[in-house]
């Protein structure tokens, strides 16, 4: 008798969603860099809840961003 190994989404752990979904995130990363958009994500570095990363083929830079109004400032741009 074979073994089922299939596994809702929602029966599972959230470590075992991450492993699930982490080759497909990288994937679209990697497609957004290539048609010159960027990745944005959470730095620790940066304490405020309102600043992110955003990450271009080229460069990074460091945004503020005003969750009410969506204003972006740059704060930083890093080579």
């Amino acid at each position: 008798m074979s073994k089922n190994t299939f596994k809702p989404v929602f029966e599972r752990t959230l470590s075992e969603q991450s492993d699930l979904i982490r080759p497909h995130v990288k994937k679209v990363q990697l497609e957004n860099i290539n048609r010159g958009l960027y990745n944005s994500y959470r730095d620790g570095r940066y304490k405020s809840n309102d600043v992110f990363i955003r990450r271009y083929k080229d460069h990074r830079e460091v945004v503020k961003i005003d969750a009410a109004t969506g204003y972006t400032k740059t704060l930083r741009t890093i080579k």
